[in-house]
């Protein structure tokens, strides 16, 4: 949960709110799980894209990781707005 922030536990709560108490353990399994490959994902792609905007290419983007961070943040909330629409 370290990678959450404040976020976490709010965004843990309603997704406790909307499983029966028979599931709580699946659902905490899925997010551990979840945690866990960002974990491993996360630090090795965006030093990765940090390192070829930086050295590789004609464009230089220190900030890529950020650009690209935005981008995924991005494509989760349209994912989830769609997801949700009723």
């Amino acid at each position: 949960m370290a990678f959450w922030g404040l976020a976490g536990p709010a965004t843990q709560s309603l997704m406790t709110r909307r499983v029966s108490s028979s599931e709580q353990g699946q659902l905490q399994g899925a997010i551990a799980s979840i945690n866990g490959l960002t974990g491993l994902i996360g630090p090795t792609l965006f030093t990765q894209s940090f390192a070829h905007f930086i050295s590789q290419t004609a464009w230089h983007i220190p900030g890529a990781p950020f650009l690209l961070a935005s981008v995924m943040l991005f494509s989760s909330g349209v994912i989830a707005w769609k997801t949700t629409k009723s």
